[in-house]
């Protein structure tokens, strides 16, 4: 024993300085790799995923309004058209237009000559029978939505070309036909107006690719400024984390069989849980990493694109 350690051990003493529990549990302790993660965290964020989208979609875009108890026909003949919207869908199964503010891409119309020739045309409408018309060789096809002045909301497809225009009632699935050539080629004008700054299922594909760019060079920004590393922290990141992706994928997937995908309410909810989702996985997984300012920054970027977005639609 050296003169160091003997002077050592009359000023320290030779007793250990930490029982044996506490020299245990501090052993324990650093060796634990990782805490074991509780296995209903992944459950319940993809059913509150889910959960917060459906209760989205069930308030309804086209809101509370008190539907037709009478045919179209009837209903213009007694009431005023208060507004309407118009947008291009060629899809039979399926209805875009809806109340103003909540489909993206439709045109809105409350100008009084615009609602005066839609009125005339439903008021001249009569029931007919397809037949051989076969309303896909139109040259146009609309879905429009109808809010009359007492509340009453009516959906309709029209099919528009220069000679006459057929009606479809989307409520009933009756059809109507308006013989009248000049009220024809008006309304297939206003319909085709401005038709080249329509919004459409392109238009959205683009803007998804610009974001989906915008969001690379973000993450790679901020990856360099903050020195934040690849890959996942630990099993259940990565295993929480593709959850969430192929939640994700599959909701869009969703929206787009069912035409839900150009609903303003449908596309806010969708980001939204984006967003909550990823803010909180990276803060929870990987905060002292900062990982979580890669999820905030891109959810700046992406909800500036969309303000943008959405400013240069309307």
């Amino acid at each position: 024993m050296t003169a160091f350690k003997e002077r050592l051990d009359k000023e320290l003493g030779t007793t250990p300085r930490f029982t044996q529990s506490l020299q245990k549990n501090i052993s324990q302790q650093v060796h634990r790799v990782n805490p074991t993660t509780r296995r209903w965290q992944y459950p319940l964020i993809i059913l509150g995923t889910i959960v917060m989208l459906l209760f989205i979609i069930e308030l309804g875009p086209l809101g509370r309004s008190e539907q037709p108890k009478q045919t179209f026909v009837e209903l213009a003949q007694q009431e005023t058209i208060k507004r309407y919207t118009m947008i291009f869908n060629a899809d039979m199964e399926t209805f875009m237009a809806g109340r103003p503010g909540w489909t993206i891409g439709q045109k809105i119309f409350e100008l009084n000559d615009d609602k005066d020739l839609l009125q005339q045309l439903l008021q001249q409408a009569t029931v007919t029978q397809m037949y051989g018309d076969n309303p896909f060789r139109f040259g146009a096809m609309r879905d429009v939505w109808a809010e009359f002045e007492n509340g009453q909301v009516i959906k309709m497809k029209i099919f528009l070309n220069e000679e006459y225009i057929v009606i479809e009632d989307y409520h009933n699935k009756s059809f109507y036909r308006v013989n009248n050539e000049d009220l024809a080629k008006a309304y297939l004008d206003l319909a085709l107006k401005e038709d080249d700054i329509a919004f459409g299922m392109k238009g959205l594909s683009i803007f998804l690719v610009v974001l989906f760019v915008s969001h690379f060079f973000v993450e790679k920004l901020m990856r360099k400024k903050f020195n934040i590393p690849k890959g996942y922290v630990n099993k259940g990141h990565q295993r929480v984390s593709w959850i969430i992706k192929i939640v994700n994928i599959v909701l869009v997937c969703l929206f787009v069989l069912k035409g839900l995908i150009l609903l303003t309410v449908v596309i806010i909810g969708y980001l939204t849980v984006i967003v909550v989702s990823s803010i909180f996985i990276d803060y929870y997984y990987g905060r002292e990493e900062k990982r979580h300012y890669l999820s905030i920054s891109s959810a700046i970027v992406g909800l500036l694109l969309f303000g943008i977005f959405i400013i240069y639609i309307s």
